[in-house]
């Protein structure tokens, strides 16, 4: 006797697999687009971080320029000072200024003389270490130039007698002044004030200390 199972029970092939539910392929396309989200939003925070470490960076430099260049023009004053009886030597005037070199070899070094120098040597010792001060001397970069000074700097000192009686007493104003690493407003507003014109390129970028004091010298006033 043959037993026949039912048709709907017989083994078949497989049957076809249901096609994926629509909210699960949504649920999929969501999870892409977080991720590219995510992904976006990273990127962003990196790049602003970034941007705020350059700006901090740019900030402590010029924080540090202008106080460097406020200690140089202090330096001078005080050395004007130092040597008052011949302190219209000093006056470099607005035009030629210092930095960069200008003065080339010293005449004597006033250092090495153990107090030697005659008050006009030590003027000219004063204005030519004074440059080398403007220029960065001490610390070289890996050619051999000067690399701890401002940048493009220039150093400018007016002396204005008060007469003909006393010719190294006055007023004098030291002026410093260097290139920003970013063009702002032009530090040089009026022509008493443009020292460094010429050295510094692009006046936007122009930054200035400037100082002014008053010098007396007693063989001025001697009767």
């Amino acid at each position: 006797m043959t037993t026949r199972m039912p048709t709907s029970l017989a083994p078949d092939a497989a049957a076809p697999s249901a096609p994926p539910h629509p909210l699960r392929r949504a649920q999929r396309g969501f999870a892409l687009i977080e991720v590219m989200v995510t992904v976006l939003v990273i990127t962003f925070g990196l790049i602003s971080l970034a941007g705020l470490q350059l700006a901090t960076k740019r900030g402590g430099n010029t924080s540090y320029q202008r106080t460097l260049a406020l200690t140089i023009a202090n330096e001078m004053l005080e050395r004007i000072n130092l040597n008052a009886s011949v302190a219209a030597s000093y006056n470099t005037g607005l035009n030629t200024g210092l930095g960069r070199g200008s003065l080339g070899a010293i005449g004597k070094d006033c250092t090495l003389s153990a107090g030697a120098c005659t008050p006009a040597e030590l003027a000219a010792w004063d204005l030519w270490n004074w440059e080398r001060r403007l220029d960065g001397a001490g610390i070289l970069d890996a050619a051999a130039n000067d690399a701890s000074g401002l940048l493009e700097a220039r150093g400018c000192v007016v002396f204005t007698p008060d007469g003909a009686a006393s010719p190294n007493s006055g007023q004098v104003r030291v002026i410093v002044s260097w290139r920003s690493l970013t063009d702002t407003t032009d530090a040089a507003t009026t022509a008493a004030l443009t020292c460094g014109a010429v050295a510094t390129g692009t006046d936007a970028g122009r930054q200035q200390v400037v100082l002014n004091g008053y010098v007396v010298n007693a063989g001025d006033f001697a009767p």
